[in-house]
Formats: C-alpha cells, sequence, structure tokens
C-alpha cells in the first residue's frame, strides 16, 4: 500500500516535535499545518522551490547542538540538486533530510518530475553524505524515522508516498513574518536558547 503525505507528515512532526523542521513549499506545507497545528519549531519555506534543504543546511551549521529537519520534495530537491554535494563537503552531523517524493509536479498538475530515474540516495552518498534510506512502508518509516533521530548525519530518507491530497485552505502568511516567528522560537528557552 502507497505512503499517504498526510501520514508521513503527522508520522515526522510525532518524531521531531522539538527539533528546528523546514518545510517545503505548497502541499507539504499545507498538509503539515493541516494535521499539526501551526508549530513553533516549523519554518514554512514558502515561494522558494529548491532551497529547503539549503536553508536547513544553514541552521545545522549554526545550531550545531541540535538535530535540524528538512522536510522536501523530489522536484524541489532537483531544482536545487547541488545542495547534496555542498552538505557532503561540510558534512553536519545534525542535518536530515526526509525526502517526500511522489514522482510529480503536484501543485502545477502532476507533471512527472525525473526522479523515478535518479537514485538521490546514491547521490547523497557519493557526495559524503554519512547515510540514506529507502522508505516504502509504514514498517520502513517508523525504522527510518527511528534511526534519524539516532545516528550522525548527515542523513536523507526517501520516502516514497503517492499523489493522493487532504483537503487543505490556503497558506499565504508573509515570509519574513514566519521567519520571524521562527527566529523567536529558537531564542526562546523551548527552543534551546535562553539568552535574550
Amino acid at each position: 500500500m502507497t505512503l499517504n503525505r498526510a501520514d508521513v507528515l503527522r508520522r515526522i512532526d510525532a518524531a521531531f516535535p522539538a527539533d528546528p523542521v523546514v518545510l517545503t513549499l505548497g502541499g507539504t506545507a499545507r498538509e503539515m499545518i493541516a494535521v499539526a497545528g501551526r508549530r513553533p519549531n516549523h519554518l514554512v519555506n514558502l515561494d522558494a522551490m529548491g532551497q529547503t534543504v539549503g536553508v536547513a543546511l544553514g541552521l545545522a551549521l549554526g545550531l550545531r547542538d541540535r538535530r535540524v529537519v528538512a522536510v522536501e520534495g523530489d522536484g524541489s530537491l532537483l531544482m536545487g540538486l547541488s545542495v547534496l554535494s555542498t552538505a557532503g563537503y561540510l558534512k553536519p552531523d545534525n542535518l536530515v533530510v526526509l525526502l517526500l517524493d511522489n514522482g510529480v509536479y503536484l501543485a502545477t498538475g502532476g507533471q512527472p518530475t525525473a526522479a523515478a530515474d535518479a537514485d538521490l540516495v546514491a547521490m547523497a552518498l557519493a557526495c559524503g553524505w554519512a547515510g540514506g534510506r529507502e522508505v516504502r512502508t509504514g514498517q520502513e518509516l517508523a525504522a527510518a524515522l527511528d534511526w534519524a533521530r539516532g545516528t550522525p548525519g548527515p542523513l536523507l530518507v526517501r520516502v516514497h508516498i503517492g499523489t493522493a491530497q487532504i483537503p487543505t485552505g490556503y497558506f499565504l502568511e508573509d515570509p519574513a513574518i514566519l521567519a520571524e516567528d521562527f527566529r523567536r522560537w529558537l531564542r526562546s528557552p523551548a527552543g534551546g536558547d535562553a539568552s535574550p
């Protein structure tokens, strides 16, 4: 049975409830908000396709004592594929990329991405990443999330999902406000920083 994106997102939120999570744009962000609510540790990366992993990489380099999670889509990763070599070169051991691969650009009509013909885990490993996994079942997802919480990175977990979507409202927040809310959380005791 094909994994459903909303269910996968619910499990990601449960696995990383207090860690910085950078969410890719579009349906992924909207569905995460629908299943988990607005979370202060979630940075929604609006209008920045291809940059989600780069943003998470920067956070991982600056927050060495925290696990940083990127939730990325296959089309968006392919748009910024050079980030695999950059992360492999810099080797932040606290970076986890959860790649939700539905094989299409769902937001623009379902055109296929090139992901079906690309071994993205092998690419990451060839670029010097510490580990990678392919996930196709709920059991594999549970094991991969446990592994990602406790294994030094950088790690890439490619989660194969279907194209089913749940109904969601629009999410049209100002990216500057989203960034400021996330920064406030990072500077708060809940975000791990008690300094003013």
